[in-house]
């Protein structure tokens, strides 16, 4: 009798299988296990090592407003004046807990800039860690691990590279940020007196800090907490405005306030879309539309409605309401600032995070994909954000390195060649009382030897020529090209002060450094040199690029613009302004 062999039906010869006993396939257990998402979630360390490196190499020098405010807030003799709020504003921000770290870095650190860039860095890590805690644990490990390297990516765009190269802004405005995110979490866990006490702090470290209060009063309403606790947070925040409002100083760029509805449309759109746009303010804007259509569509979700994302909701609701703050501030200011000051990129991140968050959890629960297919479309999305800000991180990159100009002339006297900054006699007594950079006993120009005061030999000094055509000339050569300002006044004992800008170039002999010498060889200026020039490159094939310098110092007939070569050769330059126009 034969026997039909069917699945149900084993042979003698064919062992018996089941289920459990096929084994899973390996790729499928990595992507269930409890590895990958700790894995994915290391990637956010690469956005922060960047910065960090783009604040290694931002230089010593602070920049602008601390300048202005370490005059307002300081003696001559480098001690603290008598307490008055009017000091504490600069730009329309009460900056009272920043001016206290940056008083603690200038003890410890003599203020660097980068030390202070090391502590910005330091708060945004500690703001994506309060928002990967904040995240809804109903989304798997792997998906929270996505947002968390997504987070990290916006967090640390080149876009806002300013917060942290230009660490005293950042100082100011992602601590802000900082605070508000943690009295919001605090907020909704009904932790009121914590959260209204940071609210506080953070309206005193920057305006934007302004807009928490409202939105706490609109935690307390949703939570329906007592009417006091609705109330106390208008009217503390609303004491806050007008105390500003008393001690407020006028916009000094600002013109008369706009009227045109369109512009300011246009302004605010494109600060909630800058993120998502390199250069170009109309792009922006339209990205703000799409975010803001974003949220149109989430509010019409009840899973992006449900209690869970009250967070989300209020972290969305600050961004908006401090771009609209910061759109009726500044849109008279003129021109397309909103593009060109990369701070504002912050306001922008916190309008996009609760964005992508809520629409992770709405794709999660009412569509079928897959925990690696969400994480990796975040990733993603992270990954455009971050790569987006690729050419104003290029432009912060070559202003920052441009700065130690600035430091020169700080540290010689003649910052007021810089029109912009604090007068040299209100500005040198205080640095230099302080020991504060560039008044330190490292001060270099970076030539190796010579430094302001240093004698050179004028007589074994021979002239560097122009190029010939535009081939890679056989010999060295550079040239002086324009000047900051084109016709600078002369203010320092009859003399002027420019800020030359050029090119030096020898393939044989590479250039260490360029200074300026008076009719004696005394150095009397310097600054930077291997700037990074494709145009001459271009023009002259066979020139290396990074052949740029720019150079101040005060300026006569016999005055000198010295190059110095790796093998201590020296030529010169005449120190003149010249007639022809910045090439553009």
């Amino acid at each position: 009798m034969s026997t039909t062999l069917t699945q149900d039906t084993p042979s003698d010869s064919t062992p018996e299988t089941t289920a459990t006993d096929t084994p899973e396939p390996a790729a499928r257990r990595f992507l269930s296990s409890r590895w990958l998402p700790r894995l994915v979630a290391l990637l956010a360390v690469v956005p922060v090592l960047t910065t960090l490196r783009d604040v290694a190499n931002s230089g010593r020098l602070q920049h602008l407003d601390y300048l202005f405010q370490l005059t307002r807030i300081t003696n001559p003799d480098g001690s603290f004046r008598a307490f008055d709020l009017r000091n504490y504003l600069s730009n329309e921000h009460i900056l009272g807990l920043p001016s206290v770290l940056y008083w603690i870095n200038i003890k410890l650190f003599e203020g660097d800039n980068r030390t202070l860039g090391v502590f910005v860095v330091a708060v945004a890590v500690a703001t994506i860690v309060a928002l990967g805690l904040a995240l809804p644990r109903t989304l798997p490990p792997l998906v929270r691990a996505g947002l968390v390297v997504a987070a990290s990516a916006l967090m640390f765009s080149p876009h806002g590279l300013w917060n942290y190269t230009r660490a005293m802004s950042g100082t100011a405005w992602l601590t802000a940020n900082l605070i508000v995110v943690v009295a919001f979490v605090l907020a909704l866990r009904g932790k009121w007196w914590p959260a209204w006490v940071l609210a506080l702090v953070g309206s005193f470290s920057y305006a934007t800090a302004f807009a928490a209060w409202p939105v706490l009063a609109a935690i307390a309403i949703a939570r329906r907490e007592p009417l006091w606790k609705r109330l106390l947070p208008l009217v503390v925040g609303g004491s806050v405005v007008l105390l500003w409002m008393t001690y407020r100083p006028s916009a000094p760029l600002a013109g008369k306030p706009t009227s045109d509805p369109a512009g300011m449309l246009y302004y605010f759109l494109a600060i909630v879309g800058k993120l998502w746009s390199v250069d170009s303010g109309a792009v922006a804007a339209i990205a703000g539309v799409v975010v803001l259509g974003v949220y149109l569509v989430l509010a019409s979700s009840p899973v992006a409605r449900d209690r869970s994302m009250w967070f989300w909701w209020a972290l969305a609701a600050h961004g908006l309401l401090g771009a609209g703050m910061i759109t009726a501030a500044r849109v008279d200011y003129g021109g397309e600032i909103g593009m060109d000051t990369s701070r504002y990129t912050s306001v922008s991140v916190l309008l996009a995070l609760p964005a992508l968050v809520m629409l992770a959890v709405v794709v999660h629960r009412r569509l079928p994909a897959r925990a690696y297919q969400l994480a990796g479309a975040i990733v993603m999305v992270g990954m455009l954000g971050f790569a987006l800000g690729g050419t104003a991180g290029k432009e912060e990159r070559a202003k920052n390195e441009e700065h130690f100009v600035e430091a020169v002339a700080i540290r010689a006297g003649y910052s007021d060649a810089y029109r912009r900054y604090p007068a040299a006699r209100d500005l040198v007594p205080r640095l230099r009382s302080m020991g504060h950079y560039p008044f330190t006993d490292d001060f270099t120009l970076g030539c190796g030897g010579p430094e302001l005061g240093s004698k050179l030999d004028v007589d074994a000094m021979t002239a560097l020529p122009p190029a010939d055509g535009n081939k890679v000339p056989d010999h060295p050569a550079g040239a002086v090209e324009w000047t900051e300002p084109a016709d600078p006044d002369p203010f320092f004992d009859g003399r002027r002060v420019p800020i030359f800008h050029g090119w030096a170039a020898d393939n044989t002999d590479p250039v260490r450094c360029v200074v300026i010498v008076d009719r004696e060889g005394t150095v009397v200026g310097g600054g930077v040199s291997g700037q990074q020039r494709p145009d001459i490159a271009f023009r002259y094939a066979g020139i290396i690029p990074n052949s740029g310098f720019a150079v101040i110092g005060p300026i006569d007939e016999e005055s000198r613009i010295v190059v110095i070569h790796e093998s201590e050769t020296m030529r010169w330059l005449p120190a003149q302004i010249p007639t022809e126009a910045r090439p553009g």
